[in-house]
């Protein structure tokens, strides 16, 4: 893999005998189209702790180059850098937030290897390791629902046992409880929200529907409070009462 650290986060045992991150991701696979949550690790000679110890062309400079070497790669400035925010940069769908400690976004993995090595060692900054988590995927709205199709029965059951409740007269209101499951089943798509952060969105609204279909099949039981649906599921004695099998 050379000699720049690429580490995938969240797989198994993440540090080496030495303490150190692994370098566990291959940046020479074939990955077709899929994005990834990327972060290029940078030390810039400029921003050194305390972090405020630069002149505004020392800044400038970094800048400067710090985008000179994505243009050369085809990127483009988006949003120019100014006293509170830092450059954005785009190529296609891929964005990068150039921070001088951090050169975060969405990245097609197939690049992933050809922009490090052009961060790897410059004049005002070089990269000191490649941090990769979730990934991104390029995918129709149409593809992203059959895609949650395939996950409709465990959303079932996770939605009957987080349904529960002690006494019958206590609820779950319905978005609250599939905006809690979409964190699990949803997929981080290329510029979409997905309702991760507000609203709603596609795995919500899938959820919402398994609990519709679930209430007309008397395995939960709804009422409204205060103008908002709200949902539990049946407990043993209706469950008996009802003859409905256990999900």
């Amino acid at each position: 893999m050379g000699d720049i650290k690429y580490h995938q986060n969240g797989i198994g045992d993440e540090y080496g005998e030495d303490g150190t991150l692994k370098n566990n991701w291959n940046p020479d696979s074939d990955y077709g189209n899929e994005y990834v949550d990327v972060h290029f690790r940078i030390d810039a000679d400029y921003y050194q702790y305390p972090f405020n110890n630069y002149t505004q062309e020392q800044k400038q400079e970094f800048n400067d180059e710090a985008r000179k070497v994505l243009e050369n790669l085809g990127w483009k400035t988006e949003k120019e850098v100014n006293s509170s925010y830092c450059a954005d940069m785009t190529n296609g769908e891929q964005h990068l937030y150039l921070h001088p400690q951090d050169f975060s976004g969405e990245v097609l993995k197939t690049d992933v290897m050809k922009i490090a090595e052009a961060l790897e060692n410059n004049k005002t900054f070089k990269l000191r390791w490649v941090d990769l988590y979730k990934t991104v995927y390029d995918i129709t709205d149409q593809e992203y629902e059959d895609y949650l199709k395939t996950k409709d029965a465990e959303i079932r059951v996770s939605l009957f046992e987080k349904c529960k409740t002690t006494r019958v007269n206590r609820f779950y209101y319905v978005l609250d409880m599939a905006r809690n499951l979409a964190d699990t089943y949803r997929l981080a798509r290329i510029n979409c929200n997905d309702g991760k952060n507000h609203g709603t969105g596609q795995a919500i609204e899938h959820i919402v529907k398994i609990i519709e279909q679930m209430e007309k099949e008397n395995y939960l039981i709804s009422t409204m409070d205060k103008g908002s649906r709200c949902v539990r599921s049946i407990n043993k004695t209706e469950q008996r009462k009802l003859k409905i099998k256990m999900l």
